[in-house]
């Protein structure tokens, strides 16, 4: 059971070592100033909502999720 909690331990400690490896290269980073909007196509992101919102009616009513 120890070896489980370093272990987990070490986890956390690599991905925090990581994150401030990712903030420090994004604070070095030029900053892009180019805004290009929404990309995604109308019909698209018309279909992600919609599965989205089945998504969340199907959870809520527990025909989706754990029994």
């Amino acid at each position: 059971m120890m070896r489980l909690i370093l272990f987990v331990f070490l986890l956390a400690g690599v991905a925090l070592a990581f994150a401030s490896v990712m903030m420090a290269l994004r604070a070095v980073a030029p900053a892009n100033d180019t805004r290009k909007g929404d990309t995604m196509p109308k019909t698209f992101s018309t279909i992600a909502y919609v599965l989205l919102i089945l998504l969340m009616f199907g959870i809520a009513t527990g025909w989706l999720g754990a029994a």
